[in-house]
């Protein structure tokens, strides 16, 4: 597996990971804590980095 791969799968099981600890939160009433919208944002950041992966498409 190519590392540019090898990152793309690590960021996609974060993002799995993170969205399970979310819903679990959410679940619990902790989405007000400051762990939950520090997950939120991290969530987002992993999102943005996968969709500019995607839009600069496979590399050679």
């Amino acid at each position: 597996m190519k590392p540019e791969e090898k990152d793309k799968a690590s960021l996609l099981k974060r993002e799995m990971e993170i969205k399970r600890l979310i819903r679990q939160m959410e679940f619990d009433q902790l989405h007000s804590s400051t762990v939950y919208k520090n997950l939120g944002q991290e969530l987002n950041s992993i999102k943005h980095e996968l969709m500019s992966r995607e839009a600069e498409g496979p590399k050679k």
